[in-house]
């Protein structure tokens, strides 16, 4: 669930955004029973402001908030769960997945580069936005913008169906020289960007390009980009 959404939604004031921080937590890791009295004292609020806070977003009281909390992340995690892999990538490789989650939690005290031209650039902006509401800073700048990033060893996302656009092969090839870890998301496996790269997703697409003809690799790469957040926000969560 979007914190940073409900906060804006509902314009929440700090003490109603610790509280509700407090009982996401507590949602998110399952906890059996949250007692209003134990959410108050945790937050250093009364009862009546865990009260009233439900009422604000809409709930009837706060067992109501806690019942509809819960389903919410049920449905959540279930939605996940049943992204069917299959219909997105040519060929499913979790752990290559699992490296795109590692890698980006590796660096996140740090920019990470996400770089797509053209309708690509629809999902880096996308991605980079998601990455956000985990507290993950990341950049979708132009390749000339990325060229004048920091020194510090990173991730470099690289998002290009065909994997041989001329402007994303230099971006690789100044990335590795920079020290950094170089992903692909493409649609072919063998061109030149996933040669270039430590890992590749290949996403399952059509015929080249022609416009009237449907073309998924934008739609399902956003698609995998959700599934690799949950993945991510999963470690986030049993990391604390």
């Amino acid at each position: 669930m979007n914190i940073l959404d409900l906060s804006q939604r509902y314009l929440l004031n700090a003490t109603e955004l610790r509280v509700l921080e407090y009982i996401l937590k507590a949602v998110e890791q399952g906890e059996p029973k949250i007692n209003i009295r134990t959410v108050a004292k945790e937050s250093f609020v009364s009862t009546t402001v865990v009260v009233n806070l439900a009422k604000k977003l809409g709930y009837q009281g706060y067992s109501d908030m806690i019942y509809s909390l819960r389903r919410r992340a049920e449905e959540e995690h279930s939605a996940a769960a049943g992204i069917d892999l299959t219909s997105i990538l040519e060929t499913v490789d979790l752990s290559a997945i699992d490296d795109f989650a590692g890698e980006i939690l590796r660096c996140r005290d740090r920019c990470l580069f996400i770089v797509g031209l053209g309708f690509s650039t629809i999902a880096s902006s996308y991605f980079m936005r998601r990455l956000a509401t985990l507290g993950i800073l990341a950049y979708d700048g132009a390749p000339v913008d990325m060229m004048r990033g920091g020194s510090r060893p990173s991730l470099t996302i690289i998002l290009s169906k065909s994997g041989e656009t001329k402007d994303l092969v230099d971006v690789a090839a100044h990335a590795r020289a920079m020290g950094h870890r170089l992903y692909t998301i493409t649609a072919h496996k063998d061109s030149t960007l996933a040669n270039m790269s430590d890992c590749v997703l290949t996403v399952r697409s059509g015929s080249p390009v022609a416009y009237n003809v449907p073309d998924f690799f934008i739609g399902r790469t956003i698609i995998l980009f959700e599934y690799i957040l949950s993945r991510l926000a999963d470690r986030l969560e049993k990391d604390e």
